[in-house]
Formats: C-alpha cells, structure tokens, sequence
C-alpha cells in the first residue's frame, strides 16, 4: 500500500513510498509536528478480530514513520516565536527568518483517531495580513465553527512547498 500526495495545481495524485506493514481495521496515521506522518496498528491479515486479553501475536505492533518528498526540496522554513494562545479575530505575529518567502500558514488540529477515521483533524489556512522582516501577521479566523477551541499545529509553508516544524497554539474563546 502506498501513500498519495494531492496536487491541486496539476489536479493529480502521485503515489509515494509504499508501506513495508500491511495496515488494516484499527490503524491509524497521525500528522507530526515535524512533517512526518506515523502509521501505526491494524489487525492481522484478514482483518480477523483480535481478543484485548490475552495478546493475539500477530497483531500488529510496529510503527512506521513516512517522510513525505516535499520535506527533502530544501531547508524547513524555521518558526523562531510564536503565541502559545490566539482569540477568534485575533493577528498574531509570528517570527521567522523566512518571512518573505512564506507562502501560507494554517493551523491543523492533531488527530484523534478511532476505527480508521479522524472526527477531529482539519486544516484551517490563515490570512498573511502584514510581512515585515523577520514577521509575518496572520489573522486567525472570527468563527469559531471553522476552528472550534482546542490545541492546533501552527505550520508555515514556503514558497518550495516545505513546511516548518509546527508551534502549539491554543484557540480561545
């Protein structure tokens, strides 16, 4: 089983690196803060149901870490300060190096995954309301529906498509 990267310019999907772990019913995969994705779970081949006690051996135990291509076109673009705690409305200012060659930021929430699906995950893009050197202004989004309250990864994307390692923040009423 491979992954798949979405290219909304081109409107294509490419395959990547195949998995070396089959991963079937009760599996998972869970965004990084680091841009990597871990894969973890799944039942043995077959998707038989595995007993909680006593341990069934061949349930699946490894984990696998996945390095999308995007992570090796060049240096992650470096967060160097950020809020720990944004308000629905709020601009934040965000320090990095690499201001002028940002080309968005979004907050994703982190994963909370049961039985192959995510209830919690989404990707809210921020507007870059000012750039400055050394700083860029996002503005965080006045609804609250579009990013209920919660802890979201902070990521900048540059202009190469690579994205930075992740800042926590927390949405507040």
């Amino acid at each position: 089983m491979e992954g798949e990267i979405y290219d909304p310019a081109t409107n294509n999907w490419s395959l990547t690196a195949a998995a070396a772990v089959p991963r079937l019913y009760h599996s998972t995969a869970v965004l990084l803060a680091d841009g990597r994705v871990v894969a973890a779970g799944g039942n043995p081949e077959g998707g038989s149901q595995v007993a909680w006690l006593p341990p069934d051996p061949q349930e699946e135990l490894q984990l696998e870490i996945f390095s999308p291509p995007y992570l090796f076109r060049g240096p992650q673009p470096q967060i160097t300060a950020a809020p720990a705690q944004a308000s629905y409305g709020d601009t934040i200012t965000i320090a990095t190096r690499e201001a002028a060659a940002i080309k968005g930021a979004s907050l994703i929430r982190n994963g909370t995954t049961t039985h192959s699906f995510d209830s919690e995950q989404r990707l809210v893009d921020l507007e870059i309301t000012s750039r400055a050197a050394g700083n860029l202004g996002l503005t965080i989004p006045a609804n609250p529906n579009l990013a209920p309250p919660g802890w979201y990864m902070l990521f900048l994307v540059d202009e190469a498509g690579v994205p930075s390692v992740a800042s926590w923040i927390q949405l507040v009423p």
